[in-house]
Order: structure tokens, then C-alpha cells, then sequence
């Protein structure tokens, strides 16, 4: 049985066996297929919305948990009539590449069967319009929470809920960090294969932005953080955890950086955020056999499925 490792990857062990003596090594791509995913950002004011939109028809949304759901996304600010769509999303169908030895071509088509990497983002005004053009007066959070769906199929017409993840990104009380927080994660369908019907699954948080110094621009990554990582057996049937909604939890990132002289009458702050979820179904033990490559430590992606792997590994 392979270590922490083994989940991530299940191919090549077999394949460099079979290469052929003084063979060069080159490294040839390889895609995932595509997923249907949208990622919503919430602002508190129309969090009751973008909550009710698409909920998994198995969630009481009369429960206590749902109610604190809400009341965390809200932010204390008043709800808005539900006629008003005022939340931004962006759906992304799109493949993730890793880079593999050329012999695990032969493999790697039974391999992706076992794995999945949904991907989305979208952009919005981070901070919530105040009454003063002050420079030094506090911020506040205009974007609450986030929510990312991927739905059951790649087209279009797929609208069953397979996975649904929440999470918080308020200001923390010094409002000198963003605090992360997971809060509710849905899975009713995997990605991928698995063949004892136990899944790992990781979540990632990025965020980019584009700003200016007096005399200087920029544009950076802000943050990127593994939010949730779970071992998850859907054998019986849907999987639902709500998380703690204690706002002292989670991890504190950097704040959205604000330009020199913006005007703080508008909403301001844009970034562009992105949700990845890696999701790693069980092999069967012929598969198995093959393990012992890794991605490259130095990709993003391989440090998500190795996210995911972990959280499978602590059940084992």
C-alpha cells in the first residue's frame, strides 16, 4: 500500500521498469479533462441569494447550521430583495496539465480516471464603499464569502450540484488580514472513479491583484491557501460537514492591497479570486502496483493533489 504519496500518484513505477536501457527521460504533457464549475462572490447584502441559488435539494435550509451559514455570509448587513443578482461568477470549463515521463502515456488515460482538477474565478470590488474620502479610515468587507459549485456535467444543461464549498473571507477584527474560513462543503457526486467509493478532496483559495503606489503599479498574487482537505466516502451517499463558525478559526492572509488615492465613496479593491478542488478516487490494486511518481513539487496543482492525498492518508 503506498504512503501519503500513493493516491496522488498512481502510475510509473511499472513504466520506468519497462523503459528500454539508456532511454532519455523527457517529460510530455498531460490534461485532465474538464469540469463545469462556477465560483460565486458574495457581498453580505445579498448573501440569503446567492445561498438559496442552486442549494442541493438533501440541505434543510431551515436548519440551525444553514441559518448560521447565512448570518456569517451576511456580515450584519440587511438583505436584499431577492429580484436583485447583483453577485458576480465566472464558470471555467478547463483541463489542468501535469507534466509526465513519456512512458506513462500508455497508463495515464486509466489513470485520470481517478483523479479530477475543477478549477474557477471571478473578479469583484473587495471593499465596501464608506462615507469618507479618508485615506486612513478603516475598511470594511464588501465580499463576504465565496461559494464554488461544480456541476454534475461538463455542458451547459447540467445544473444537478455534485460539490459545493463555502468559505469566509471577511476582515479580521484589526482588519490588517483576510481570515479564511471554510464553512460548508457538499459532495453528492465525484470527478473522478473510485473503486471502493472513498474519495480524497483538497481546496485551494487564490487571490491576484492589480494596484498602484503613487508612482508605481502592480500586479501580484495576494495569497494562495489550501483551505479544506477531506477524506470523504460517498458509498452511502452525499457528504455534508459544516465547519466551526467561531470567527477566531482559520488562517489569516494578506489584506486586498488598495491604490494610493482611491476613491473610497465606491466600492473598491478588485481582485480576481480562483477556487481549485482536487479530487482523488481509491484505485484498484492493479493500479496501485504502478505508484511512486510524484509531480513536480514546484506545480501548484501537484501540491493540491498532494493536499488531497494527505487527507486520504489519515484515514488509512
Amino acid at each position: 500500500m503506498p504512503g501519503a504519496t500513493g493516491l496522488v500518484s498512481l502510475a510509473l513505477a511499472a513504466a520506468c521498469l519497462a523503459a528500454p536501457a539508456g532511454a532519455q527521460a523527457q517529460r510530455t504533457p498531460i490534461t485532465f479533462a474538464p469540469t463545469r464549475a462556477v465560483l460565486v462572490l458574495i457581498p453580505g447584502a445579498e448573501a440569503s441569494q446567492a445561498l438559496a441559488e442552486h442549494r442541493p435539494g438533501s440541505i434543510d435550509a431551515t436548519s440551525a447550521a444553514e441559518a448560521d451559514l447565512v448570518r456569517d455570509c451576511a456580515n450584519g448587513q440587511s438583505q436584499r430583495p431577492q429580484a436583485s443578482k447583483g453577485f458576480l461568477w465566472n464558470a471555467a470549463a478547463q483541463a489542468w496539465r501535469v507534466l509526465l515521463h513519456p512512458l506513462a502515456v500508455s497508463v495515464h488515460e486509466e489513470l485520470l480516471k481517478y483523479a479530477s482538477v475543477s478549477d474557477a474565478t471571478a473578479s469583484g470590488d473587495y471593499y465596501r464603499a464608506g462615507d469618507s474620502t479618508n485615506g486612513t479610515a478603516p475598511v470594511n468587507t464588501r465580499i463576504s464569502c465565496l461559494r464554488f459549485t461544480r456541476f454534475s456535467g461538463a455542458d451547459a444543461a447540467a445544473d444537478e450540484v455534485a460539490l459545493d464549498f463555502i468559505a469566509s473571507l471577511r476582515l479580521d477584527t484589526a482588519r490588517d488580514a483576510i481570515r479564511l474560513r471554510p464553512l460548508r462543503l457538499f459532495i453528492s457526486q465525484a470527478a473522478a472513479r473510485s473503486a471502493n467509493g472513498r474519495y480524497s478532496v483538497a481546496i485551494a483559495l487564490r487571490a491576484d491583484a492589480v494596484w498602484r503606489d503613487e508612482f508605481a503599479g502592480h500586479h501580484a498574487q495576494v495569497f494562495e491557501q489550501t483551505l479544506a482537505s477531506e477524506s470523504v466516502d460517498l458509498k452511502s451517499g452525499s457528504y455534508l460537514k459544516y465547519y466551526p463558525t467561531d470567527a477566531t478559526s482559520g488562517t489569516r492572509v494578506p489584506i486586498i492591497p488598495i491604490s494610493f488615492g482611491a476613491d473610497r465613496t465606491q466600492d473598491f479593491g478588485r481582485a480576481e479570486f480562483g477556487v481549485s478542488v482536487a479530487e482523488l478516487g481509491t484505485p484498484p490494486a492493479t493500479l496501485m502496483l504502478l505508484a511512486e511518481m510524484l509531480p513536480d513539487p514546484d506545480e501548484k496543482l501537484g501540491r493540491l493533489l498532494i493536499s488531497a492525498a494527505l487527507a486520504g492518508a489519515r484515514t488509512r
